[in-house]
């Protein structure tokens, strides 16, 4: 990381300073960062008007609950800018999937309601940690950080605020003649003309406070790490060591002399104001510190707090004007109790419509989970093939040739060992090899009843003796295919040593071959 090509000026910061410089940043590249937040979201909110364009309710509820989906582009482009990186919105639109997909999935369903989201998510686009080193980083920066959690209940409150007003401003442009209800009931009791508003103001309101809310995060986060690591000491000190570097120039450049005569004037006035300071400090070190006693110093100390700098207790009493209580006319609170049912109304459809989502994530787990599981008790094969009906077993006549060799047991000696020995001795190792590897597929075919296929090849040959033979067996048929290969197809003649060595572990592998 780059810091001398930070864009802001990092010194310790509250919590509430550093969202202020969230907050400056956004407003700095607000178009940028809004542009890229309207990019993310009108293609999915088009999709779900597609669909649900006659249950508004539920395409309002959607649009907010898939806010995690529109936020990582802004975080990216922030962290570029903020070192003097500003892309093209075109150039992050490209990268959009790279940057939205890591934890996407836990982003949408168990952290959607964690309300320091925006200071997390660098964690996760930036830092790209996931599981206990997340967990653990995050409890590293976020011990005693309450300030993100407060800047997500004060954007709510915004957005809601902003969306309200909205709809009273759009409503108040209607002429008087044209209304077709009042303001309490557009707001609180809305029909489709009203929800429909209700979705223009959300949308457009939740896009203004986007790029405030994600910039004020990444300054929390970017102040909690300059804190932790010293971002700005480190800073410091090499504008310290840049600064140095300049003065030695420009004191090559006019000249030691002048410096030094300047130096030794310092010097001078330097040594006399220590000899003055001498004529002032005490006789000797040990009357400087010499101990007092409590009797001497009892007195002393009820004398300096008998001094009135101290503290001092003093009661007064004065007169203040509470005026006269109004008996005759009554409040009138019907307007408060209108307010609450209009909010009872708002959460109660709230509540329902996070029932819906609520249900509808219940049957995809549920769905996944059933899935799992038979996915789970397919691959027990033990288990599972007692509930298969067993295939009728068709006899198969047994291949008489595979890869062009004669696999008829007459067709071999009676000691296929010690006739293949005495081929490797006198350097006919293709001979050996080609007889060794006879004698192995007839073994396999004639007496382990292993099924190979005309159409196979030597290596999946070799993959259906290491999948059903022992372990010895793949072993030593491994080492022989690859003997075979290289001298039938690579022309590659091998060395005496393994080739006698193929011949003597043969008795023990295929004892049982018959000639």
């Amino acid at each position: 990381m780059e810091l001398d090509k930070l864009e802001i000026n990092l010194r310790r910061r509250t919590s509430w300073e550093a969202i202020d410089l969230g907050f400056a940043l956004a407003r700095r590249w607000f178009m940028p960062l809004w542009l890229l937040w309207l990019a993310s979201a009108a293609p999915l909110g088009v999709m779900l008007f597609l669909l649900l364009h006659e249950q508004l309710w539920l395409l309002i509820l959607l649009v907010w609950w898939f806010k995690p989906l529109y936020e990582p582009p802004l975080m990216f482009w922030m962290s570029r800018a903020v070192f003097g990186e500003q892309l093209p919105v075109k150039s992050v639109l490209r990268q959009w999937w790279t940057v939205v997909r890591p934890q996407l999935l836990l982003n949408l369903t168990f952290r959607r309601f964690n309300p320091s989201r925006s200071f997390t998510l660098p964690v996760a686009i930036l830092e790209q940690l996931r599981g206990k080193p997340r967990r653990d980083r995050l409890r590293v920066l976020g011990k005693n950080q309450h300030a993100a959690t407060w800047l997500t209940v004060i954007g709510i409150h915004l957005e809601t605020i902003l969306e309200t007003a909205f709809v009273a401003v759009v409503f108040m442009l209607i002429p008087e003649d044209l209304r077709w209800t009042s303001l309490n009931d557009l707001i609180f009791a809305p029909g489709r003309i009203g929800e429909w508003l209700q979705l223009a103001g959300g949308l457009l309101c939740m896009s203004l406070i986007a790029p405030f809310y994600v910039a004020a995060g990444f300054a929390l986060y970017l102040n909690r790490r300059s804190e932790l690591e010293g971002w700005d000491i480190e800073i410091n000190f090499r504008r310290t060591r840049e600064r140095l570097k300049m003065s030695r120039t420009q004191l090559a450049d006019k000249g030691v002399g002048k410096y030094a005569r300047k130096t030794a004037r310092k010097g001078s006035a330097s040594l006399i104001l220590i000899c003055l300071v001498s004529f002032l400090l005490p006789g000797s070190p040990a009357e400087a510190g010499a101990p007092v006693s409590s009797q001497e110093a009892k007195p002393v100390i009820e004398q300096v707090l008998e001094d009135d700098a101290f503290g001092r207790t003093e009661q007064t009493h004065y007169w203040q004007y509470i005026g006269q209580p109004d008996t005759d006319e009554k409040t009138d609170n019907s307007w408060f109790f209108d307010l609450l049912e209009g909010l009872f109304k708002i959460l109660g459809g709230f509540f329902e419509g996070t029932a819906e989502v609520g249900k509808i994530l219940i049957w995809i787990v549920g769905i996944l989970l059933v899935v799992y599981l038979v996915y789970r008790v397919a691959g027990n094969t033990q288990w599972f093939s007692r509930f298969q009906r067993r295939p009728v077993r068709v006899s198969r006549q047994q291949p008489v040739e595979l890869f062009g060799l004669d696999l008829r047991p007459e067709q071999l000696p009676d000691d296929l060992a010690a006739e293949a020995h005495r081929l490797a001795s006198d350097g006919a190792f293709r001979e050996a090899l080609s007889l060794l590897y006879r004698g192995a597929l007839v073994y396999l075919v004639m007496q382990a009843q292993l099924d190979i296929p005309d159409s196979a090849t030597e290596g999946e040959c070799l993959e259906m003796v290491k999948a059903s033979r022992t372990v010895a067996e793949a072993e030593y048929f491994d080492s022989l295919t690859g003997h075979w290969l290289k001298m039938a197809y690579g022309h590659i003649t091998p060395a005496a040593e393994p080739v006698l060595s193929l011949c003597e572990r043969w008795p023990e592998v295929y004892s049982n071959v018959d000639g």
